[in-house]
């Protein structure tokens, strides 16, 4: 009766999961079928107290052993519980946090449990199946999937798949004796592990919310690494269920987790500022001169079918053979539009003989750029990538940008049914944002010839470079000529050019273009603007609005710092407990209430600035005297959004009537 009534609750609240209280979900049972290696005798060692029928033991070892069709279930002190021919029970009695199992797993060493262990006679071969719930059952998936180390935003992501997947499995299994294995044939489980702390303090912020596609939740794949191209499980396995959840595309965060793909980039306006040895295969092939343009480019998954199938898209990796079309010069000077096809292995050959990977494939990233992959994946590839959610979460993503990213029909929600909205825009092909074509029947109006648009006189604001290298060139081509190199955190100022291009004027006079996203916008005077709350553990302060800037330290929950401006997602911040500036996350700040008032240099409010607030100054920096609110603002008399000797010295400069 009671096996009866737990498949019934799981199956009221499955498609109703979304608008449980916590108390509720916790109802749910997940029952795991823990490795034996097929042992016929098992052993468990309790800490407090269990029974087993009407018999209830506390501490000790209990055995069970199957012989001759029976099993035998007895303990250390107490003797034979029980003998069965098919199923028993070990209940958990005891309700403190002690009152657990220990068991020597075939596959994964000797684990700690919560619930029950239940003995099951499968034809002969003895079972242990953990019947635990939810919560604690995400606290050994998660611990199973991930290392405790990993950033706190992907062990959300993890604990929110870890849910919907075994959810989708208790559904699909109910007629079974177990819902999932505790192995990668469902999703590695390792029981409770104590020192796990990230891991459980991840679980207990977002296991109650849950990703729903139609009302029903999603059964949410994921695998080690795609190798740049995410597929459905339709594409996997077939089937349609949930396909709408998902999407079929171009992952770069895969990619850029791993030095182990090889990509080269093909610029169609600029064909010479492509990889070396790829040009010359295309001399070779199209018998040239010179290669004026690159006109397009496409990979074909199934030769026979060119153009693809619900099911097997004609973009699909690994491609089979690659179309271009090319703008050429001959020898004798004439220009001529050539067509060839090729095979990806012809393309390695020539151009890319380190490649490992066998997820080849070309994509287009600009109206004329395409790129050509090779990418390393393990796994089944549908769903989410670990590597490229790793990837996500050090540039700056949110676990629920990430879960976006990948999910893309679905829609997270929290224990109320209130949606949980990403803001993240994500458009990495031209396919991503290409421009409306017009109704079938008629004829598109002719594109005019754009004329480029003249350099502007001054900028529009202040940027910082963001990536660790950044060519400044002579046009808005990535073939046009190189006025000069600059380096991570270099500050220049910025006019908005076009959607891919700045222009840039950087303080020794030279002026140029640069690709729009390595730059970023920056406060040279950065003026206080409102009190926030660190949100979560171990969130990062950085020299810059990037993950390519250095560390800093760490914030912690509950530490506060008033917020100077927004760069992209990053917010520059002054540090209360130490007048540091610095940029950090912009999700790991909650707002507060907006800074206050000061006086600049009057850091001891006196209403005026004199010789005693330097020496207030000072005596903050060497952990003498504290400064809150107004006090520390008012430090800041250089106004950079940071504390230091430089102005202690320009108070006295005032102080002495020298400024």
């Amino acid at each position: 009766m009671k096996r009866i009534l737990c498949l019934l609750l799981c199956l009221l609240l499955l498609p109703l999961a979304v608008q449980t209280s916590e108390g509720a979900e916790n109802d749910v049972t997940v029952r795991v079928l823990l490795s034996t290696g097929d042992a016929d005798t098992v052993t468990v060692r309790l800490s407090g107290k269990y029974a087993v029928g009407s018999k209830t033991v506390t501490g000790g070892t209990v055995t069970a052993k199957l012989e001759n069709g029976t099993i035998t279930v007895s303990h250390s002190t107490a003797g034979v519980l029980k003998t069965t021919d098919t199923v028993t029970r070990l209940r958990r009695v005891g309700t403190d946090a002690g009152t657990k199992l220990t068991f020597d797993n075939a596959k994964h060493g000797t684990r700690v449990y919560y619930g029950d262990f239940v003995f099951y006679n499968d034809g002969g071969t003895l079972r242990v199946i953990n019947y635990v719930d939810l919560k604690n059952y995400l606290y050994g998936a998660v611990s199973g999937e991930m290392s405790d180390s990993s950033k706190p935003d992907l062990l959300k992501v993890e604990t929110i798949c870890a849910k919907c997947f075994v959810l989708t499995e208790i559904e699909a299994r109910k007629s079974k004796y177990f819902d999932v294995y505790d192995t990668t044939r469902s999703q590695l489980y390792y029981g409770y592990v104590a020192t796990d702390t990230n891991t459980i303090a991840a679980v207990d912020a977002v296991w109650t919310q849950t990703l729903l596609y139609n009302g029903s939740v999603v059964k949410t794949y994921y695998s080690t690494a795609d190798g740049g191209q995410i597929i459905t499980p339709r594409i996997r396995w077939g089937g349609t269920a949930n396909d709408g959840a998902y999407w079929f595309g171009y992952d770069p965060f895969d990619l850029a987790g791993s030095s182990k793909n090889v990509i080269l980039t093909v610029d169609g306006a600029s064909p010479k500022s492509m990889n070396a040895d790829l040009y010359a295969f295309l001399l070779a092939k199209t018998g040239a001169k010179e290669i004026v343009s690159v006109d397009s480019l496409t990979g074909v998954y199934d030769p026979d079918n060119p153009s693809g199938t619900a099911r097997y898209p004609s973009t699909l990796a690994p491609q089979k053979r690659y179309d271009w079309k090319l703008t050429v010069k001959k020898s004798d000077g004439t220009k001529k539009q050539v067509s060839f096809s090729c095979t990806p292995d012809e393309v390695k050959t020539a151009a890319a003989p380190s490649a490992t990977g066998s997820v080849c494939f070309a994509v287009r990233t600009l109206e004329k750029e395409w790129k050509l992959v090779w990418g390393v994946s393990s796994g089944h590839r549908a769903g989410l990538s670990h590597r490229g959610a790793g990837q996500m979460v050090k540039q700056g993503y949110s676990y629920v940008d990430v879960l976006k990213f990948y999910f893309r029909g679905a829609t997270l929600y929290d224990a109320n049914g209130k949606a949980i909205e990403s803001h993240a825009n994500f458009a990495f092909t031209y396919e991503d944002g290409a421009s409306p074509q017009p109704s079938p029947g008629t004829t598109p109006a002719p594109t005019p010839t754009p004329t480029p648009k003249p350099p502007p006189d001054k900028p529009e604001q202040d940027g910082i470079v963001t990536a660790k290298t950044l060519d400044l060139y002579e046009k808005p081509s990535t073939g046009a000529k190189v006025r000069k190199t600059l380096s991570l955190g270099a500050i220049v100022g910025t006019y908005a050019y076009s959607g891919d291009w700045t222009y840039v004027f950087d303080d020794d006079g030279t002026t140029g273009y640069v690709r729009a996203e390595s730059v970023s916008y920056y406060e040279r005077r950065p003026v206080p603007r409102w009190e926030g709350v660190c949100n979560a553990d171990d969130s990062n302060l950085r020299s810059g609005p990037s993950t390519n800037f250095s560390k800093y330290w760490p914030l912690n929950k509950g530490d506060r710092v008033f917020v100077y401006y927004q760069s992209g997602n990053w917010y520059f911040v002054m540090d209360r407990a130490t007048g540091q500036g610095a940029f950090i996350y912009k999700s790991y700040i909650t707002k507060g209430a907006a800074a206050p008032s000061f006086t600049r240099g009057d850091a001891n409010g006196s209403g005026g600035v004199g010789v005693t607030d330097a020496s207030l100054v000072m005596r903050f920096l060497v952990n003498l005297s504290p400064l809150e609110g107004g006090a520390l603002l008012a430090a800041d008399y250089t106004q950079n959004g940071t504390v230091n000797a430089e102005d202690a010295a320009a108070i006295l400069r005032r102080a002495a009537g020298m400024e």
